[in-house]
């Protein structure tokens, strides 16, 4: 076939090739989001005809007909993290067939004169099981291109791609050193986030066993204090009556505000460790419902959210301190509107509570 013969076909079926992308972009994001794949994006583009003017064109390449040209619809998967690099194209393998002849992974090919790095790039078609399904049978023989690239190769590729420049050979003598530079930042950045992925999977772990056998060493933050409020019997206990008391349907999942809202105050009393957590929540844990009683009699619209009661710890030890300072101290670590009334209030209702 001729180029403009190519051509035609392409305007003649361009709706094929358009909802081939929108298809095909849709399942890729159901079987990621399936396989528990966090990816930063996907997106897709159809070859315009400028663009496969151009392509098939070039002196360098030669096309028999329509369906030799492998990435007249485009994928691109950019994930967080590069390891996840491979683990979405063992998935694409799974449930497509793919065409290894005409794959390429740039990663492994990438010269040494060439700053940073690029992605996987793998042709693919519908398996025949899924071309049975009359949605899918209209795409029989149509091969697609999916890019894979962690977010931080991405980066690089764009800005590479804006610059002009590829290999170290056509970049001006005096910018070359700071190109090199940059590109080994980025590369060490892509593998110590990943190292930093590993460190928090084996500290998440790890933390039963520590919080086990020895709670005075763990120190409290994010995963720590979620542990805690998860599996603590007491903490469970009375967030039980606490939803009792509000007539809430059931406990929701912690929420990640009022979790950080109360290590920031936690810290600010003096408490950092979990095993001081445990003790303080020991001594006050009978003054909350009390307490909770005068502070939100009102509030017919209570969510009570797993962790909750944390926060609520912390106002009953400030308002039996009873010290206004202090109190606004600890609470001025959350973006509250009026911390100094809030104080107040907080400590004008321990004076209603009832023990």
């Amino acid at each position: 076939m001729s180029s403009k013969e190519i051509i035609d076909e392409f305007e003649q079926k361009i709706s094929i090739f358009t909802s081939l992308e929108s298809m095909t972009s849709s399942l890729l994001g159901a079987l990621i989001t399936q396989a528990d794949i966090q990816v930063h994006s996907v997106t897709s583009r159809t070859k315009d005809i400028q663009s496969l003017s151009s392509k098939i064109n070039r002196p360098s390449k030669s096309y028999e007909s329509l369906l030799d040209v492998t990435d007249l619809v485009g994928f691109r998967i950019t994930t967080y993290f590069s390891d996840d690099v491979d683990k979405v194209a063992s998935l694409i393998e799974q449930e497509f067939f793919v065409d290894k002849a005409n794959s390429i992974d740039k990663r492994k090919s990438l010269e040494p004169d060439r700053f940073g790095y690029m992605s996987l790039h793998l042709v693919g078609e519908h398996k025949s099981s899924r071309l049975k399904l009359p949605e899918y049978i209209r795409y029989k023989g149509i091969r697609f291109e999916i890019q894979i690239r962690s977010i931080l190769q991405h980066a690089w590729a764009e800005i590479e791609h804006d610059i002009g420049y590829k290999t170290s050979k056509e970049v001006p003598d005096p910018l070359r050193r700071r190109f090199s530079r940059l590109a080994g930042l980025l590369e060490l950045a892509d593998e110590e986030f990943q190292s930093i992925k590993y460190g928090i999977e084996s500290y998440r772990h790890n933390l039963p066993e520590k919080v086990s056998n020895s709670p005075e060493d763990v120190l409290l933050d994010l995963e720590s204090l979620g542990y805690f409020i998860n599996t603590d019997s007491k903490i469970l206990l009375i967030e039980e009556e606490m939803r009792k008391l509000f007539c809430c349907e059931s406990l929701t999942q912690p929420e990640d505000e009022v979790l950080s809202h109360s290590l920031g105050f936690l810290n600010r009393m003096g408490v950092h460790k979990l095993s001081e957590l445990s003790l303080l929540f020991k001594e006050q844990e009978r003054y909350i419902l009390p307490f909770l009683k005068v502070w939100l009699s009102s509030d017919a619209q209570l969510k009570v959210s797993k962790g909750i009661s944390l926060l609520y710890l912390t106002y009953v030890n400030l308002a039996r301190v009873g010290d206004q300072v202090n109190a606004e101290y600890v609470l001025s670590s959350a973006p509250f509107l009026n911390i100094s009334q809030l104080a107040s209030d907080i400590i004008q209702a321990w004076k209603e509570v009832e023990i």
